[in-house]
């Protein structure tokens, strides 16, 4: 562990407790982390404002990726961006309206945008998309647009990847679950293992030398493509073939726990 430069972190379910905070005494980790040399990244399905609100002291000396890899951010500035051309995301907003009852989000760099007939939804969506618009058709809609997310009301986003989206829109479009109720689609390639290279390239840190922490299929890219990765206690099953080691669970701070074994190994 002493030759670790970049400790990379899902956020929900990894680093968030089960209540959706963030572990006690965080800064003082991204502090001895900085003192130490260690790029610290928060790498997430989450946007890139809701992110810098969670890290609100932090978000201009961390490196952030968001959007599962959609936008990647450092020290306050933009590295990265891959985003869905207009006549795309209407196509797949289209097809999710006319074959799904899942509810149609356009995460946009600005705000995240649902259409004004889905604000019952709101609830669900605001504790992780802290701006969120209503407008009356999305189809209307020119956007800088990174991901299509869809809410399933009804947690089936997996029988619904498997059913509609891989089918379809697999071939040309990186089709992701990110939870029970979530279902993202970006441009194809783009994930947060992708958010892991854009990172190596400008820091110049080989993948081998990075750490990262994960519970779900979205971390899958991002821990098969860094040299020390971690599946949390309460990771999903069939987790722990794409990662090397086992941490504890959210809940009893498994990412600080190794955090604590990579500082002493450097900081000794």
């Amino acid at each position: 562990m002493r030759n670790v430069k970049l400790i990379a972190s899902d956020m929900d379910q990894t680093l968030l407790t089960s209540k959706g905070v963030l572990p006690p005494h965080f800064d003082r980790y991204l502090h001895r982390l900085h003192q130490a040399g260690i790029e610290f990244v928060a790498a997430s399905g989450r946007p890139l404002y809701t992110l810098q609100e969670t890290f609100p002291h932090f978000s201009q000396h961390i490196s952030l990726v968001c959007d599962n890899g959609g936008l990647v951010a450092t020290h306050g500035h933009i590295i990265g961006k891959s985003l869905i051309s207009a006549a795309k995301y209407r196509e797949i907003v289209s097809f999710i309206l006319e074959k799904t009852d899942g509810v149609p989000v356009l995460c946009a760099l600005d705000a995240a945008y649902i259409n004004a007939v889905d604000a019952k939804y709101a609830p669900a969506l605001l504790p992780f998309y802290h701006k969120l618009k209503k407008v009356p058709n999305l189809l209307d809609m020119s956007l800088e647009v990174d991901k299509v997310t869809i809410y399933f009301p009804n947690a089936d986003s997996r029988k619904n990847a498997d059913r509609y989206f891989r089918p379809v829109f697999g071939q040309d479009y990186t089709v992701q679950v990110s939870g029970e109720t979530w279902l993202d689609i970006q441009n194809l390639g783009v994930n947060k293992g992708r958010g892991m290279r854009i990172l190596s390239r400008h820091f110049d840190i080989p993948t081998a030398q990075m750490m990262a922490f994960g519970d779900y299929d979205n971390d899958i890219p991002m821990l098969e493509t860094v040299g020390y990765s971690y599946i949390m206690a309460n990771a999903t099953q069939g987790m722990a073939q794409h990662a090397k080691y086992r941490t504890r669970s959210n809940d009893e701070y498994g990412v600080l726990h190794v955090m604590d074994q990579v500082l002493q190994a450097q900081e000794g």
